[in-house]
Order: structure tokens, then C-alpha cells, then sequence
């Protein structure tokens, strides 16, 4: 199980063993800022546009398997989601740097937009915490993310309405 005191131990040995530019995504971002209301099994962790990523794609494995994970808990399929979101790199944000290594997570748009894709109750609820825990973060892009949320009610089946509505209701 990831949580918030597991991913502090990842992230200082990330910035000390790998390189390049890195994020994080996924309900782990909320590990990442320390709110551990939910389990989550895997590090969505990616690589931006890095040399070698597959070699230090293998080091990432090390490091979670010198922690007791499991190596399957490095989950880089997020990638695909990531690269579908034009001009995500204008909404990450630096997490945490070393010489060789830059970790970033995204911002709230970004977070809510990779979410909305599947909306599944889980990347609701991940929503719903990862905005009230940043409420600063949502008031700055307070515009952005109403009609974030206002296509994404438009577009989704009936089941899925209330908890957008909910964090609709949360923005306002």
C-alpha cells in the first residue's frame, strides 16, 4: 500500500539515484501531498522527455523493490494519458529537485483533466480530495476548472453527473 510517509521515502531516493525530468500522476498525487484518504497500490510516476528513460525506468524499479514493493508498483502507462493533454508541461508543477533529477505533479487542471478522462467514483473522490486540500491552487485557476467540469457533466453518462456537480459546487 502507498501512502504519504511511503512516498517521502521514494522521493529522496529518486532525487538521489535517478535523472532527468520526472512526474507524478494519478491518485498517488495525492500520497505525494500527504493526504492519504484512499489506498493505492502503484506510483504513477513518468518520464518527461528523458534520454535513456528505459534505463532509468529500470532504476525506478529498483528503487520502489529496495522499499518493499513490489516492481509492478511503477506504473508508467500513464504516460499515454499524459501525452493526449496538449501543453501539459504549462501545468506541472516542480515537487522536488535534486542536481540530476526534477519531479513535478500536475496542477489542479491538469489533475482534474486526467481524472475527468476515465471518471471512475475513485478519480472523482481523488478530485473532490485533491481540490479541497488545495484550495488556494483551485481559487488561481478557479475559471479553467469551471469549464473543465462544466464539459466534462456535458459529456458524461447520468451516473457520473452527481459527483461532477458536487465538485462544480466545490469551485463555486
Amino acid at each position: 500500500m502507498i501512502n504519504s510517509k511511503l512516498m517521502e521515502k521514494f522521493i529522496a531516493k529518486v532525487l538521489t539515484k535517478l535523472e532527468g525530468e520526472w512526474v507524478i500522476i494519478g491518485g498517488t498525487v495525492l500520497c505525494l501531498l500527504g493526504i492519504d484518504e484512499r489506498v493505492t497500490m502503484d506510483i504513477d510516476m513518468v518520464s518527461i522527455n528523458n534520454k535513456n528513460s528505459n534505463a532509468q525506468s529500470i532504476k525506478l524499479m529498483e528503487i520502489a523493490e529496495s522499499l518493499g514493493l513490489p516492481v509492478e508498483a511503477i506504473n508508467q502507462a500513464g504516460e499515454y494519458f499524459l501525452s493526449k493533454v496538449d501543453g501539459y508541461q504549462e501545468h506541472l508543477v516542480l515537487f522536488a529537485e535534486s542536481k540530476k533529477c526534477k519531479i513535478y505533479r500536475p496542477d489542479a487542471f491538469l489533475f482534474l483533466k486526467l481524472k475527468f478522462a476515465r471518471a471512475s467514483e475513485t478519480d472523482l473522490s481523488d478530485c473532490m480530495a485533491f481540490l479541497k486540500h488545495n484550495e488556494e491552487e483551485a481559487r488561481s485557476l478557479k475559471k479553467e476548472l469551471l469549464k473543465l467540469t462544466k464539459t466534462a457533466i456535458k459529456t458524461a453518462p447520468a451516473d457520473k453527473q452527481r459527483k461532477l456537480f458536487e465538485i462544480e459546487d466545490l469551485l463555486k
